[in-house]
This record gives C-alpha cells, structure tokens and sequence, in this order.
C-alpha cells in the first residue's frame, strides 16, 4: 500500500510540472525571430536541421529588410557564430555550407574563425562547395584576416592542380581564390597572383589568368606590373578575343605611372622576357612595342611623349615639292603605281602613335602630328591624325585642323572609290569644331566656308552635320551653365552634347562636379561621342580620383548589358580604362 501511494504522489507531481510547463510555455512561447530561440536546437543533433533551416530563413529576411538591420547582424554575430563554431565538426557538409551561406549573407568578419576551417580541399564534392562558399563570404566581408589560409590554399592548387577538378568547371576554385583576393585588395595576395599568371595554359584555365590579372589590377601594386605585361605573350589571347590582354592592360592602367619606365623598355625592344616570349609565340617585335604605346595611351600618361614622337615614323612628313605633288596623267599600258609595303606600315604606325598621342593629350605632340597630316595624303593616317589633333585640343591643333577643313584631301590612289578623295575635309571640320574656343570663331567660319566652297559637292553635304555643334560655340561662348545644361539635355543632338563636353573640359579643369556629368552623359548613343565622355572626364580631373565618376560610367554600361553591339565596343573599353584611373 505504502509503495502505492508512492507512485500515485510521483505520478501526481509529474502531472502537475507538465500541467505547469504546459501553462508556462502557452503564456509565452519562444519567438522564431530570436536568434537565441535556435541556439539550443543547433546543439541538439535531432533539432539540428529544423533549427538550422529555420535560422537560414530569418537570416534572409534579416539582410534582405529595408533600412538599418546592423543590430540585428550583430546580434547574429554575438550569438550565433560561435555556435557555428561549436558544432563545427559535428553537422554534415551539407549543414557546413549553410553556415557558410547564412556568413555570406551578413557579410562580417567575424566569420573569419570559419572560413579558415572550410578553406581545405580533401576530393569530394562536399569540400568543394565549403571552400567555394566560404570564398563568396570572403569576398563579401572583405576579411582580410583570411589572407593568409586563401594563400595558402592557392599555392597547393599551383603545385598541385589536379585538386581543382571538379565536375563541370576545372579550375574554378582558383578563379574564385584569385577574385577573392582582389575584393581584398591585400598585398601579401600579389606573389600568389603573380605565381598564377606565370603558369601555363596547359597548367591553368585562360579564365584564371584572366580573374589573377584583374585581382592585381584591385591591389595596384608596381611589384606586378612585369607579370601583367609578360602575361599576354606568355598566354596568347584567343583568336578573335582579347579577353587576357585587356585584363591586363586596364591592370597596368590601375597601378599607373610606376609601369612607365617597363612600358618605356618595351617600346625600346628592351624588355628582355616579353621578347622571348613573344618570339617564342611568333609574335613580331612591332606587335610588343605597339603593345607599349597603345597602354600608354590608357595610361594617359605624358612621360613617354618623347619616346612616342621618336618611335612614329616621319620619313614620308615632308610636303612634296609642288612639281613633283602634281600627278602624271597615265598613258594606256600604264601600271598603277602601288605603295610599298613600307609605306603601308610606316603610315600604320603613324596611325597607331597618333591615337595613343591624342589618349594622352599633350601639346607636345600636335606639331609632329601636323607636319604629316599636310604631306602624306594616306587615308590610313591623316584621318587617326586628325582625330588626335582634336582630343589634344589648343590653339596649335585647330589653327592646323582649320587648314586641313579647308585643303585637305586624300591620295585618290589610295581609295577605293575617288569620290571621298576629299572626305577629310569634313572629317576635319568636326575635330576643328570641338577644339575651337569662342575666339576661334571668325577662323572656324572662314574655314568651313572655304571647304564648302570647294569644287565638291559631297562636301558642301556633309557639312551640315556638324551645324549643331558650331551652333552650341557661337550660342554659349564661354558661358559654363550654358554648356552644362547642353551636355545634360538627353534630348540634344550628340555632336551638341559632345562640343558641350570639350568646353566645359576646357573650362572646368579639376572640377568633380563637371566630372561627374560627363560620366553621366557618357549614357549619349552616338559612340563616337562616348568616347569622348569617356575620356575627358580624367582630363578634367587631373590626378584627383572620383569614385562616384566611376560608379557613373559602370551604371551605365550594367544598364545596358547585352543591348549593346559593336559599335559600342571601343566605348567600353575607354570607360574601363578610365575606371581604372579615376577609382579608388
């Protein structure tokens, strides 16, 4: 009897704690938006998955919530990483990459203890999803602290390559680990990166020598500038691509002036490596040294001016003797006379150093320039000519741009059809019209006036294309607001918006403000007036950075992703390279 009521009271008492945990919890359940709500449950090896999925889902809602949510994060951080940490070695891989992801999403630090645990590689598919997701929560928290273990890491996968085959992609992991550490812009990252863009095709995806050349470009470190000038040599782009070769070159542009001096042996034919590389790969020297000119171009550098004016040719620069200017009239049986394949590559390269002349902008370059322009007649150098005698602007380049408007005309040998033998005519009258100031206006008229007086009609026709520019000068002179309110008018004719640009680059040097338009209107369709939004928005800066200038330009080319054909091609690559050069 006694034993009885013994277990009747114990039966008692366990019904009563239940009635009272029952009463309890129904008064006040655990919130599921707590983070300390799914604590327990992470520990709890049944719970385990609920806890975690349940955790993943407030996570997202957590970092995808409008406005202020650092609190939150912090608490998540305070309360849950080390959780993580805890029961690290206890969850399934499957588990250890939601972690990872729910660490990705809040993108903090202090999931660095982590990431380190994940970064190892052991063959399975697993291991390969952990490093993969740790090196996007890398990246997104810019956690430095991880340097070293991403290092590391890349380092086995050069020795050993056979570690980064997966499934689909081979060497994916090295991509990722060379972008992670440009997104964290650590020095000790650049000996790894540079080991990288020294291997093989045979040893490496081209993608990865690609993703190691943008990463250096993040970092900006002179020690890579011999790797990011070798690597296009030592890994040939694909026929019809230049995916390598750009990469590296908006790279060099990033680090600036430091590459200069390499950039100068270059175009000596001094830089030993590049070469034997290129010799080892059947690329002509010519093909290095106008490597070297069209980067200092990008560059935007005036310290090789000389080197540049020195390396064009400028045997066929002097006028002719006016006898001698006069052409023959052919008697029947008559070979027509062809030029030589010299003077076919010598007005090529003249071609070439006129545009990296005009990138650049220095005055130095416009009276060599103009020597040519009035002698050779070459279609293939007078109008690249022309052009950068307009991107250089100044009294020099319109007084000789003027002269060309008026007299100008091409070899009619040299053209297909010899009805555009004067076509540089109104080529000119465009570069004359973006480089004139107000005081050039009686000049400019006159010069216009005698092209269109000249004995070709398709001159006086194509003239007029240009009225809306000449009508910007004379309407706005040296009026500021004036010529900003053109260049924001998206519904003004380009070449208005484009002479709008040079005046307010001429106006407003160092002003960030103007800087910042240009890049807005860099949105223009015409792609010859990109180009030039493109590239007065560093010259109207200087040496001053302007990052939001930078994010300009990069929104308007991700609004435009896949719309755009290949007309836009050169504008792109002007806007990456001025990127490189006006970022942070």
């Amino acid at each position: 009897m006694p034993r009885k009521r013994g277990l009747m009271r114990k039966l008692v008492v366990s019904s009563l704690l239940a009635l009272a945990m029952v009463s309890w919890s129904g008064c006040k359940e655990a919130d599921p938006n707590a983070f300390e709500t799914h604590i327990e449950g992470i520990r709890d090896v049944n719970a385990r998955a609920s806890s975690i999925s349940q955790l993943e889902a407030l996570v997202k809602t957590v970092t995808t919530a409008p406005g202020d949510q650092s609190a939150r994060i912090q608490e998540f951080v305070d309360k849950i990483v080390p959780v993580f940490d805890e029961v690290w070695d206890q969850v399934t891989p499957e588990q250890q990459v939601t972690m990872l992801n729910m660490l990705r999403d809040v993108a903090r630090p202090e999931g660095a203890k982590l990431w380190i645990k994940a970064l190892v590689l052991d063959g399975s598919d697993g291991a390969r999803k952990r490093v993969l997701a740790a090196l996007q929560g890398i990246q997104r928290a810019r956690a430095t602290e991880v340097t070293d273990a991403v290092v590391a890491l890349f380092q086995t996968l050069i020795k050993d390559p056979g570690k980064d085959k997966g499934k689909t992609n081979e060497g994916e992991v090295r991509l990722e680990l060379a972008k992670t550490l440009g997104e964290l812009r650590d020095k000790k990252g650049v000996p790894v990166l540079i080991e990288s863009m020294q291997q093989t095709k045979e040893s490496q995806p081209v993608s990865v020598h690609r993703e190691a050349a943008k990463a250096l470009g993040m970092i900006k470190d002179p020690a890579a500038v011999d790797a990011l000038l070798t690597v296009s040599f030592r890994v040939p782009d694909a026929p019809s691509t230049t995916d390598i070769s750009n990469r590296a070159k908006i790279a060099v542009v990033s680090i600036g002036e430091p590459a200069v001096p390499r950039l100068k042996d270059m175009l000596a034919g001094k830089f030993e490596e590049v070469n034997k590389l290129a010799g080892d790969n059947g690329v002509d020297l010519l093909v290095v040294q106008q490597t070297a000119v069209a980067i200092l171009g990008a560059l935007g550098t005036k310290a090789a001016t000389d080197e540049l004016i020195a390396f064009m040719p400028q045997k066929d620069c002097v006028p002719p003797e006016p006898k001698k200017a006069e052409k023959k009239k052919k008697k029947k049986g008559d070979e027509d006379e062809e030029p030589s394949e010299e003077d076919a590559a010598d007005a090529s390269l003249r071609a070439f150093v006129a545009n990296t002349l005009g990138l650049i902008g220095d005055p130095k370059g416009v009276a060599p320039m103009c020597k040519c322009i009035n002698a050779t007649h070459n279609p293939g150098d007078m109008f690249p000519i022309t052009e950068a005698l307009g991107r250089i602007g100044g009294a020099e380049a319109f007084k000789c741009l003027a002269e060309v408007t008026k007299t100008g005309e091409y070899d009619p040998e040299a053209l297909e059809n010899s009805e555009f033998r004067f076509q540089i005519r109104w080529e000119a009258a465009r570069f004359a019209i973006l480089t004139a100031g107000p005081d050039d206006l009686p000049a400019l008229q006159d010069a216009l006036k005698g092209a269109a007086a000249g004995n070709d009609k398709k001159v006086a026709e194509e003239l007029p294309k240009w009225d809306a520019g000449l009508k910007v000068l004379e309407t706005c002179k040296a009026d500021k607001a004036c010529y900003l309110k053109t260049l924001q008018d998206q519904n003004a004719d380009w070449f208005a918006r484009e002479k709008a640009a040079f005046e307010l680059a001429r106006l407003a040097p160092g002003d960030k403000a103007v800087a910042l338009e240009l890049s807005k209107a860099f949105k223009v369709r015409n792609p010859d007036a990109r180009v030039s939004m493109a590239l007065l928005v560093p010259r109207v800066l200087g040496e001053t950075k302007c990052p939001e200038c930078a994010v300009a330009l990069d929104d308007v080319m991700k609004g435009e992703k896949g719309s755009m054909d290949a007309t836009m091609q050169l504008p792109v690559l002007t806007a990456r390279t001025t990127i490189a050069r006006i970022a942070e």
